[in-house]
């Protein structure tokens, strides 16, 4: 059944670029949530006494959560492309990004590790 409001302009996503960016975020926080899923099964495999879940084995999890995070890669690398920003730079800074934060942890916690 339709209503009024279904004939009602749009308030908050008007234009395609707008709607690309929801579109790949939502993707993208699903794909996490699978790989989520992925880890934690990864993570409880020892509780299994026959170290499976669901009859996967580690070396089955891992195949799936490496397939999610190049799912993951691939909708940041489409956020980078609708938002014109270069995906291999972003990278990039994603590494030095992590490095700066790794010294100022260090810094600030001397006798912990960095993960």
């Amino acid at each position: 059944m339709k209503t009024e409001d279904t004939y009602k302009k749009p308030k908050v996503i008007l234009t395609f670029r707008d709607e690309q960016l929801i579109m790949h975020y939502m993707l993208l926080t699903r794909q996490m949530t699978k790989l989520s899923d992925s880890l934690l099964h990864i993570i409880r495999l020892h509780t299994q006494s026959d170290g499976k879940h669901k009859g996967v084995d580690y070396r089955g999890y891992r195949a799936y959560a490496q397939s999610e995070i190049a799912d993951v890669l691939m909708q940041s690398k489409k956020l980078c492309d609708v938002l014109e920003l270069n995906f291999i730079d972003t990278y990039c800074m994603g590494i030095k990004r992590d490095d700066e934060k790794r010294q100022e942890y260090l810094e600030t916690h001397p006798d912990d590790e960095w993960i």
